[in-house]
């Protein structure tokens, strides 16, 4: 397009139409540039025979337009081929690095009551443990104490099922060799007698197969007090020497004024049946030791009977467990299994000590 300076159309060519403005300001400037949809436009002075020209050359940059379709057809193409790749990779690495985890959902899986016995295999023996193999470790801790906790339910449940069955197959046949015939009235006293032997047995089983399974549970409710030692170890030892007048308790050490933080209930409980073990396992006098400092309170009771096996003083305390030197003697084996659970409530501690033939030496300490 050539426009004269008075901006008259002198010569065009193509469909492109100059702006009024840029006419105006290139009678003002020597050079011209410009861009407009497409097109770039360029603007020159020309003098010709003196005459002044106003020259505008216009045109679209047909190359430059298909690079950049070209540069935008492939960047399209390159992010979603980019997409299925990053895709098809994150499935491939994902896949490898679960793999350790669905390793130890299989293997897990196959453990069921019947192998509780089984652990999981830790992989990385010859390289650093990492996560996994932490789990893992974890895991088989978990199992074994699952395992061991398992193990010690089904024991105690033949136990006791062993153990109900026979008071409970005593008065049974004791009933019924009564009613086979008519019997004098001594021999019906006789069998009453046995019968309420034998359920007073039963009785004493239940219950504290009851208070103990209460107490490991934690269903039972403990409601804790301020109690006065001496009010409570007096009337423990009055108690027992109420049902044992026979037997002879000797103190050694002054019961101490001070409280403890406990059940009154519970802790005569423990008391009486560490006096009651030492009482059936022993013929001569029992000894009770009180011994106090600053912070403790240590009760020990002592007997001069048949003693523990050494083997066995580490399972003593588990429920409906006799020692071996006891068979002979009556008992179910839950005395000592209630006074260390009762005192494990109370945040004390219980210790046997014992020597086959000499004697048992019991020991609750509590914090004062």
């Amino acid at each position: 397009s050539i426009y004269s300076p008075t901006r008259e159309l002198l010569f065009k060519s193509g469909d492109f139409d100059i702006p009024e403005t840029w006419i105006t300001f290139l009678q003002s400037n020597d050079i011209f540039n410009a861009e407009r949809g497409s097109y770039s436009t360029i603007g020159r002075k020309h003098l010709v025979n003196g005459k002044l020209y106003l020259v505008f050359v216009s045109d679209k940059d047909l190359p430059g337009e298909r690079e950049m379709r070209f540069l935008a057809q492939a960047s399209i193409v390159g992010w979603l081929g980019s997409l299925v790749l990053l895709y098809l990779t994150g499935l491939y690495f994902s896949a490898d690095a679960l793999k350790p985890v669905t390793r130890v959902v299989n293997e897990v899986n196959q453990i069921t009551e019947e192998n509780l016995d089984h652990r999981l295999v830790v992989k990385s023996q010859e390289r650093a443990v990492d996560e996994i193999d932490e789990l893992i470790i974890t895991f088989n801790a978990l199992l074994a104490r699952i395992q061991k906790a398992f193990v010690a339910q089904k024991r105690f449940v033949q136990n006791a099922s062993h153990e109900l069955k026979t008071p409970l197959t005593a008065i049974m046949a004791e009933v019924e060799l009564a009613l086979a015939r008519s019997r004098t009235v001594d021999e019906y006293k006789r069998t009453l007698g046995i019968v309420f032997h034998e359920s007073e047995r039963l009785a004493h089983i239940t219950q504290g197969l009851l208070t103990l399974a209460r107490l490991e549970e934690g269903s039972l409710k403990i409601e804790m007090e301020n109690l006065p030692v001496k009010r409570m170890l007096t009337e423990t030892l009055n108690t027992f020497r109420l049902h044992h007048p026979e037997r002879t308790i000797m103190l050694k050490g002054e019961i101490p004024e001070v409280y403890i933080l406990g059940n009154t209930h519970l802790l005569q409980t423990a008391l009486l049946n560490v006096l009651d073990n030492a009482f059936k396992y022993s013929a001569d006098q029992i000894v009770v030791h009180i011994h106090t400092d600053a912070h403790t309170l240590q009760i020990s009771v002592q007997d001069f009977g048949i003693g523990i096996p050494q083997h066995e003083l580490s399972k003593i305390t588990a429920p409906l467990y006799r020692a071996s030197n006891t068979a002979t003697m009556p008992g179910a084996g839950l005395g000592l299994s209630l006074v260390d659970r009762i005192i494990s409530v109370h945040n004390g501690k219980f210790d046997i000590t014992s020597e086959e033939g000499k004697g048992t030496t019991c020991t609750i300490s509590l914090a004062i």
